[in-house]
């Protein structure tokens, strides 16, 4: 691998490490997120009485066994409810408490304020260009690792399409 290359997957790994979730107001990043998502979805959802469980792994892309533990961690404190579905028992709803759209208000406050002053001093231009470089680099592996998945598929050996 080349240097420069090296260098990138560094840094990538670098922002991975970062712990955002240490400014999160006592909540920890997994359920934040899983919280986040309740909210997500229920905002978007048609049906009144929340979303169900299996479409909240689904949409992290995370076991449901996983999810459930977020899930109990955030029912015992008071940041969602859930509901069981009346005509079929194993279908769960779960839809975030005020005390939950609270903690997401103040968490969703803190990291747009982090993003402002790291984003900041970058400039919009400068944001620009690096988003625009990251889309590209994120289309170009997406597509070199479909194009080896087939390839594997076939038997064939692939060859680096970079």
């Amino acid at each position: 691998m080349k240097q420069e290359q090296r260098a990138l997957f560094e840094t990538i790994h670098a922002f991975r490490r970062l712990n955002i979730s240490e400014m999160l107001p006592n909540i920890a990043h997994g359920d934040y997120g899983v919280l986040k998502m309740i909210d997500y979805c229920n905002r978007h959802a048609e049906a009144e009485t929340g979303v169900k469980v299996s479409h909240i792994a689904q949409r992290m892309e995370l076991p449901v066994p996983a999810v459930s533990r977020s899930l109990r961690t955030l029912e015992e404190r008071g940041l969602i409810q859930r509901t069981v579905n009346r005509s079929d028992r194993r279908t769960t709803y779960v839809a975030v408490t005020d005390s939950g759209k609270a903690l997401l208000a103040e968490a969703d406050g803190i990291l747009s304020d982090f993003a402002d002053a790291v984003f900041g001093q970058l400039g919009d231009d400068l944001l620009r260009e690096l988003n625009r470089y990251l889309g590209i680099m994120l289309e170009t592996a997406k597509e070199e690792i479909r194009h080896r998945k087939y390839q594997e598929k076939k038997g064939e050996k692939s060859e680096t399409h970079f």
